[in-house]
């Protein structure tokens, strides 16, 4: 995050037309100052040309960490299932609890 060095106000990115090109620089909004080109490194320029890196073999990524409890899946009757919690209401109402059948994958969740 960049600051203007005149009003301290947060800089922000928009292009301009410089003779043909479009060129990238940072101007602050209020005083509407122009600051010089941003350049890209050639880390950033190729970003998009980057492939994912496998890290884990095919055997290791059948692992599984997620934790696991005894409830009967609702579909297949099995007795082991993953969890996990998420915020899916306003941050003043309890979480919802995620399942997932080890067996057959059926996921469901139930409200505290």
């Amino acid at each position: 995050m960049k600051f203007c060095e005149v009003c301290n106000s947060r800089l922000k990115i928009k292009q301009f037309k410089e003779g043909g090109k479009t060129v990238l620089r940072y101007y602050c909004p209020r005083c509407n100052k122009v600051y010089e080109p941003i350049v890209l490194t050639s880390m950033e320029s190729k970003k998009e040309e980057n492939k994912p890196i496998k890290v884990l073999s095919e055997k290791e990524s059948k692992i599984d960490t997620m934790p696991t409890i005894e409830i009967e899946c609702p579909k297949c009757g099995n007795n082991k299932a993953y969890w996990w919690l998420l915020q899916t209401r306003s941050g003043d109402e309890p979480p919802t609890q995620f399942y997932r059948c080890t067996k057959c994958g059926y996921t469901w969740r139930m409200y505290a």
